[in-house]
């Protein structure tokens, strides 16, 4: 883990996490999803002290419009491409509002409200997982070869991406400007569980579900709020932010961990093809509005 950390590269941390799992067939250590669950909720809070309050409200005010529209939009599109490959009804429930909203957070959430199966929730855990490993490899190659700026990486990266684990990692690869966009707008996402929880419990008539919304996403707006506050020092900040660096990390190890080869079993053919047709729609229609209304 040491090595990982010096070597200071998500990507390299999520491929050597999932290349110890599939060689063992067993996540390497017990408990492994909670530790990068917490290690990355831990890092997006420390990311808060760094962001000045009114940064936060500008861009989470900047771009509600646009995120409300991108979730709407690839929910329809999604539930429609599914049906088109004959993908089961709770998968691509399940793929659809997980492209949409926030990956694997959302699939967990919906998959008790609707009453999907294991294999159904498992599928689509296992297709946004590699997507997610996809885009942190890819994305700042193509974020650098077409040029974009920081801000227009960091909505691309929070819009396109599913899971914010892999949102964060791969805009922090990027710089340091484009992270704290990514973070502040695949929060305003996040938030998008609430309605479609509420439209999913009434549809199904589970009313009594509770709605449980990442409690770190309140803590990150506490966090930004109090470091505005406290005008932390440099050194403090600085120090923050190798931490921030080294949590990041070691949480994608871990999420590597996650898969092995049980978890790649369960994947159907009509689901892959659902959940890599849906985002292959996403990439280039959310890159093409970036560049053309992001400065």
């Amino acid at each position: 883990m040491c090595a990982l950390i010096y070597a200071g590269n998500p990507a390299i941390a999520l491929v050597t996490g999932m290349l110890i799992s599939l060689t063992l067939n067993h996540p390497p250590l017990p408990y492994g999803n909670l530790f990068g669950k917490y290690a990355l909720q831990t890092a997006i809070v420390l990311l808060g002290f760094k962001l000045n309050t009114g940064e936060l409200m500008n861009i989470s005010g900047t771009y509600a419009l646009p995120v409300t529209a991108y979730v709407c939009c690839t929910v329809l599109v999604g539930l429609c491409l599914g049906y088109l490959c004959r993908s089961e009804g709770k998968t691509n429930a399940l793929i659809s509002s997980g492209t949409a909203i926030c990956g694997g957070t959302t699939i967990a959430t919906l998959s008790p409200i609707i009453g999907a199966r294991p294999e159904q929730t498992g599928t689509a855990l296992c297709i946004v997982f590699l997507l997610n490993a996809l885009a942190l490899l890819t994305f700042p190659s193509v974020g650098r070869w077409l040029d974009l700026s920081q801000e227009q990486f960091g909505v691309w990266a929070a819009l396109a991406i599913h899971d914010t684990s892999s949102v964060v990692a791969t805009a922090q690869l990027y710089g340091e400007q484009a992270l704290a966009v990514a973070t502040t707008v695949k929060i305003g996402r996040t938030l998008w569980l609430i309605p479609l929880i509420v439209v999913a419990s009434l549809y199904i008539g589970t009313q009594q579900t509770k709605i449980r919304i990442p409690n770190f996403v309140f803590i990150f707006i506490a966090a930004s709020a109090l470091g505005s506050w406290l005008q932390l020092s440099e050194a403090i900040v600085v120090g923050t932010g190798h931490l921030t660096d080294a949590l990041l990390i070691g949480a994608l190890f871990f999420v590597g961990t996650e898969i092995t080869r049980e978890t790649l079993k369960e994947l159907r053919l009509s689901a892959v093809l659902h959940g890599l047709a849906l985002w292959a729609l996403v990439i280039p229609a959310v890159l093409v509005a970036v560049i053309t209304w992001v400065p």
